[in-house]
C-alpha cells in the first residue's frame, strides 16, 4: 500500500512476518516448576561435573609458554610462508629506520636507541608472543612519556662523568626495566584483562591529546627556534607562549626544509600512495626515501653548516653493550613506569585483538603480558626504551602478506645490518627531517578530534570521557590526564550500575507483547492493571530510589484506567484506580539483602493500599533470594507478564460473576 509515494511500513511488516498462534495454560512459577519436575533448591542435585581434562605434561606447559616451539620449530611452512614473511620483514624494516631515529628524539636519547628497540624486544616477542602480525618497537606515546621521566632525572654531562648523576639512557633503561617487571607481575597474577580499564573511547581521547603534545614538542626542531623544552603542567600553553616570545630566533632554512618534507609526505600519502602501492609487491617506503635523499643532499652540500641547521651528529656504529640499569632509580621512576606499562599493554593489545579478530586466530592476553614484559626486561639491558606495537608498521606487516612473526625476525636481522655498517651514513641528516616524519605520522591521531561530535551524538557518557581525557592531558600532564580519564570512566560505570529505571508498560493490540507506553504509541494499558518494568540492580545504594520510583508510577494521577460497560456489571464510563500491579523483573541484574528488604517493604505498602501485587519474570539467579524475604511470601510469581495479566483478569471475572449472581432480583414498582 502506497500513500503519497510512501510505503505503509505497518502493513508491509504484517504482510511479511508470519504469525505464530499458541495455546497454553496460565502458569505461576510454582506450578511451572512442579509440572516440569524441577526440584526444590534444597533437594536439587549438584551440577554435573565437568569432563575430566587430559593431564598436561611438562612439554605442554613449555609449548604454551613458548608458542614459537609450535609455529616456528615444528609447523612452520618454509616453502609457502617464508617468502611472504621475508617481504613483510623488509617492509617493516624500512619503516623502522626513519621511525626509530625520529621517535628517539621524543625520548630525549640518541637516535640509534630507536633502532635497538627494533631488535631486542622484537626478537623476544617473536618467540613468546601470540599475535602473528603486530610490529613491536618504538611508539610515539611511550617515547614521549619516557622522555618526560628522562628530563626529570637525567643530568647533563653524566655520560662523560658518572659522578654527576644519571645519564639519559640510564634513566630510560630504568623505566624500561620497571615497566617490564610490572608487566611480568601482572602475568603472574593473570591480570591480562586489566587492559579493559582503558576503554576504546578513553584511549582515543588519550592518544589524540598526546599527539598534540608531541606536535608541540617538535616545533623547536621544525622551526629551529631557540627555546627550552617544557614539561609538566600547562606545557602546551607555555610552549606556544615561548614560541611567540622567541619567534625572532626562527631559523628560516630549517623551516623551509621542514615545510618541504611535510608537503612531500602529505601529498604522497593523499594522492599517490594508493596508486603506486597497488602496482608494487610491497609499500613504497617514502619516509626512508626522503631520509636517504636528505642525507645525501646535506652530505654533498654545506647548506646545513651555512645556515646553522641542527644535524644528527655522531651515530654510534655496532650493537649496544650489555649494561644493567641503575637499581637505585627504580623507586623514583616506579609510578611513571607503572603508567607506561599499562598504556603500552593496552595499546598493543587493542591492536593485536583488532588484527586477530580480522584474521580469525586466537590470542592469549596473559601470554602477551609475558612476551611484552620479558621483551622490555631484556631490552633494558641493551639501551632500549619501553616498546609497543605501531599501527603503521603492523598494518604494513599484514598488508604485504606476512603470515607469522618470522617477518619480525627478518626485520630485526635487517636492522642489525643497519646498526653495524649503515647507521653512520645518517650523521649529516638534519633533525628537522625526522621531526617532519613524526608530525606527518601523527596526522591520523591529530584528526581524531574531528570524531568527537559523532562520539557525543552516539553517547553523552563516551563523549564526556573523551573530552575530559583530551583536555586534562593537554592542560595538565600526561599522567594526571590519564588518571583523571580513568577515574571519570570508572565513575560512569559505577553510576550506571547504581542507576535504575522504572517504566510503565502497555500491551500491543491483539498480541501478548508488553512494551513501554512512552515509546510505542499503539500500546494501551490493561484495565485494572498497572504493569511496571524495573531495569537495573537492586542494592543497598539504589533501594530508596527504587521505592520512590515504584510509588510514583503506581500512585500518580495516571494510575487510573478507563472502565467500560460489560453486560451491565460495571458502572458506565468513568475512571477508577488500578486494582493490580504487575512488576516485570526480567531486567533485574542483581539483588542484595538490603534491596530485597526494600522490595518487600514496597510490596507491603502497595498491598496495604488495596493493590494485588504480582512479580513476573524474576531471574532464576535472584528468584529464591527474593522469595526468602518475609514481605513477599504471599506474593504470586509468574514466569511472564502475560501470565500475570491473564491470571488477574480471570480472577476478577470470577469474582464479578459471583457477585452478580448473588445479587437479589429487583421487581419494578407496580408489578
Amino acid at each position: 500500500m502506497i500513500v503519497n509515494g510512501v510505503t505503509d511500513a505497518k502493513t508491509e511488516m504484517m504482510d511479511r512476518q508470519p504469525e505464530i498462534n499458541t495455546q497454553r495454560h496460565v502458569y505461576q512459577v510454582d506450578a511451572l516448576s512442579a509440572n516440569n519436575n524441577i526440584p526444590a533448591e534444597a533437594t536439587r542435585r549438584p551440577a554435573a561435573k565437568k569432563p575430566h581434562k587430559k593431564k598436561r605434561t611438562c612439554a605442554d606447559y613449555v609449548k604454551k609458554t613458548i608458542p614459537s616451539i609450535d609455529w616456528l620449530f615444528l609447523n612452520y611452512r618454509w616453502s609457502k610462508d617464508f617468502a611472504e614473511d621475508t617481504m613483510a620483514g623488509i617492509a617493516v624494516a624500512v619503516l623502522n629506520i626513519p621511525q626509530g631515529m625520529a621517535y628517539s628524539i621524543l625520548g630525549n636519547v640518541e637516535p640509534t636507541v630507536g633502532l635497538y628497540m627494533a631488535v631486542f624486544p622484537v626478537l623476544v616477542y617473536s618467540l613468546l608472543g601470540t599475535s602473528r602480525h603486530i610490529s613491536l618497537g618504538v611508539l610515539s606515546v611511550l617515547c614521549l612519556m619516557t622522555g618526560k621521566v628522562v628530563t626529570t632525572y637525567a643530568t647533563d654531562g653524566a655520560e662523560d662523568d658518572p659522578t654527576l648523576g644519571y645519564s639519559a639512557i640510564q634513566v630510560a633503561t630504568a623505566v624500561t626495566m620497571v615497566a617490564g617487571l610490572v608487566q611480568l607481575v601482572m602475568y603472574v597474577f593473570r591480570l591480562g584483562l586489566l587492559c579493559t580499564v582503558l576503554s576504546e573511547t578513553l584511549v582515543s581521547g588519550f592518544t589524540a591529546s598526546v599527539a598534540v603534545i608531541v606536535l608541540t614538542s617538535q616545533l623547536k626542531e621544525l622551526l629551529g627556534v631557540d627555546v627550552a623544552r617544557r614539561h609538566g603542567m600547562m606545557q602546551v600553553p607555555n610552549t606556544f607562549y615561548d614560541f611567540a616570545d622567541r619567534f625572532h630566533t626562527i631559523n628560516w632554512a630549517t623551516t623551509a626544509v621542514s615545510i618541504t618534507t611535510v608537503t612531500i609526505l602529505l601529498v604522497y600519502n593523499k594522492y599517490l600512495k594508493e596508486r603506486i602501492n597497488s602496482r608494487l609487491c610491497m609499500p613504497l617506503p617514502i619516509e626512508l626515501i626522503v631520509t636517504v635523499f636528505a642525507t645525501v643532499l646535506f652530505q654533498v652540500t654545506t647548506i646545513a653548516q651555512d645556515y646553522n641547521m641542527v644535524q644528527m651528529g655522531e651515530i654510534k656504529a655496532g650493537l649496544p653493550a650489555f649494561e644493567v640499569p641503575p637499581v637505585k632509580l627504580f623507586s623514583a621512576v616506579f609510578v611513571d613506569a607503572c603508567v607506561i606499562a599499562l598504556v603500552a599493554y593496552s595499546i598493543t593489545m587493542s591492536l593485536a585483538l583488532l588484527v586477530s579478530e580480522k584474521l580469525k586466530y586466537p590470542l592469549d592476553t596473559n601470554q602477551e603480558l609475558l612476551a611484552q614484559g620479558l621483551g622490555n626486561v631484556v631490552g633494558s639491558f641493551f639501551s632500549c626504551l619501553p616498546s609497543g606495537a605501531s599501527p603503521s608498521r603492523s598494518a604494513s606487516q599484514q598488508t604485504v602478506g606476512g603470515k607469522t612473526q618470522m617477518a619480525s625476525i627478518v626485520s630485526a636481522a635487517i636492522i642489525v645490518v643497519v646498526l653495524l655498517w649503515i647507521g653512520v651514513v645518517f650523521e649529516p641528516l638534519p633533525r628537522c627531517v625526522l621531526s617532519s616524519i613524526i608530525v606527518v605520522a601523527l596526522k591520523g591521531l591529530l584528526m581524531q578530534v574531528l570524531n568527537f561530535p559523532e562520539i557525543w551524538r552516539k553517547s553523552k557518557t563516551d563523549g564526556t570521557v573523551w573530552i575530559v581525557t583530551y583536555l586534562t592531558v593537554i592542560i595538565l600532564d600526561i599522567d594526571s590526564g590519564l588518571l583523571i580519564g580513568v577515574v571519570v570512566s570508572l565513575l560512569f560505570v559505577f553510576v550506571k550500575g547504581v542507576l535504575n529505571e522504572v517504566h510503565v508498560l502497555g500491551r500491543l493490540p491483539n498480541t501478548d507483547l508488553y512494551v513501554r507506553l512512552d515509546l510505542y504509541g499503539d500500546a494501551v494499558e490493561i484495565p485494572d492493571v498497572k504493569i511496571v518494568r524495573y531495569a537495573g540492580s537492586l542494592n543497598v545504594i539504589n533501594r530508596y530510589m527504587f521505592k520512590r520510583k515504584l510509588i510514583e508510577v503506581t500512585r500518580d494521577d495516571d494510575a487510573t484506567v478507563t472502565v467500560t460497560v460489560v453486560d451491565g456489571k460495571n458502572p458506565t464510563g468513568g475512571r477508577r484506580p488500578a486494582q493490580c500491579v504487575v512488576v516485570d523483573m526480567a531486567a533485574l541484574q542483581y539483588a542484595d539483602a538490603a534491596g530485597a528488604k526494600m522490595l518487600s517493604e514496597s510490596i507491603e505498602s502497595l498491598v496495604s493500599d488495596g493493590f494485588n501485587v504480582y512479580l513476573a519474570a524474576v531471574p532464576d539467579s535472584s528468584l529464591e533470594f527474593i522469595r526468602g524475604s518475609n514481605g513477599v511470601k504471599a506474593v504470586r510469581f509468574f514466569p511472564t507478564v502475560h501470565d500475570a495479566v491473564v491470571y488477574h483478569q480471570c480472577s476478577s471475572k470470577k469474582i464479578q460473576d459471583s457477585m452478580y449472581d448473588t445479587q437479589p432480583s429487583k421487581t419494578p414498582n407496580g408489578l
